[in-house]
């Protein structure tokens, strides 16, 4: 009688999300959209091609864990963003992270779709006034990644 009830949570346990591959990705009620530029490019308030200069972590056994970067933005796609910004993200399974293995990216560029903090979100005080990504499964990646193509496309919904 013990053996379904294994079965079942092995299963469980094998359908977790374990890493930023995993992430739990919800865009716009649907589970693992793939986005397009000009989608993401449409609903972030600003597209961003930001350095990350550092990044403060608070980790917690008890509560949430999360990741404060400061960017420096290097150019402007869209909005009017000030020239140093903050991204604010959960470290969990949905989590965006400028990272390069256990430590912050520091000082590589990134294509960032960016949103203020949402009002309705229950955020730490310090990332009151971070932004976020607007879909951490979507187009945002480090510019290493971004191709010529990608940039012209980027370059022609900007109107440049």
């Amino acid at each position: 009688m013990r053996r379904p009830y294994a079965a079942v949570a092995a299963l469980a346990l094998a359908l977790l999300p374990t890493g930023p591959m995993d992430a739990l990705c919800i865009y716009k009620g649907r589970m693992n959209a793939k986005t397009t530029l000009p989608q993401e490019f449409s609903d972030s308030k600003w597209v961003v091609r930001a350095k990350v200069t550092a990044a403060q972590n608070y980790r917690s056994d008890e509560g949430e864990s999360w990741t404060i970067y400061n960017l420096r933005v290097r150019s402007t796609f869209k909005g009017a963003p000030p020239s140093r910004l903050k991204l604010f993200t959960y470290r969990d399974s949905g989590g965006f992270y400028l990272d390069r293995g256990m430590d912050a990216d520091l000082e590589r560029d990134y294509l960032l779709f960016l949103d203020p903090i949402s009002k309705s979100l229950s955020v730490p005080v310090a990332a009151r006034s971070a932004t976020e990504v607007n879909y951490n499964c979507g187009q945002s990646r480090a510019w290493t990644g971004v191709t010529v193509a990608d940039q012209r496309q980027i370059a022609r919904l900007a109107g440049h």
